[in-house]
């Protein structure tokens, strides 16, 4: 295409007006739904390891780097919540944060359903095993 000047100028002017638009750019907001579920999957992975659970942790882990990724630019702070006390509390943590993200897949319009469904039953196979 850019062989003879002719088509070196076209290229230039098709590449000037691409950038010619009324549109303003936009910054990627962050999602609540992906939020959540990455504030829930730091505590989580903190409970896994302070519990013993190391799998657990590592899955946990996983998921709040893959939220992290899908969230940028933005960035969520490091809050960890209350920790569970016992194999117990965190059956009933990861219980809830299966629902949480389950609610989340299911009344989400975004793009990331498939994401928080597949966290949702991470959670909720983790539930299942604690019981």
């Amino acid at each position: 295409m850019f062989t003879t000047r002719r088509g070196l100028l076209v290229g230039a002017a098709v590449l000037t007006a691409a950038g010619c638009t009324r549109e303003t750019a936009h910054i990627i907001t962050s999602d609540a739904d992906l939020t959540a579920a990455l504030r829930t999957a730091r505590t989580l992975a903190a409970a896994g390891d302070a519990l013993g659970y190391g799998d657990f942790a590592e899955d946990h882990r996983t998921h709040a780097a893959t939220l992290e990724r899908l969230l940028k630019p933005n960035v969520v702070a490091e809050e960890i919540g209350e920790l569970p006390a016992d194999a117990a509390a965190l059956a009933e943590a990861e219980s809830a944060g299966s629902k949480e993200a389950g609610d989340a897949c299911l009344g989400t319009d975004s793009d990331y359903a498939v994401v928080l469904g597949e966290i949702a039953a991470c959670r909720a196979a983790h539930a299942a095993v604690l019981a």
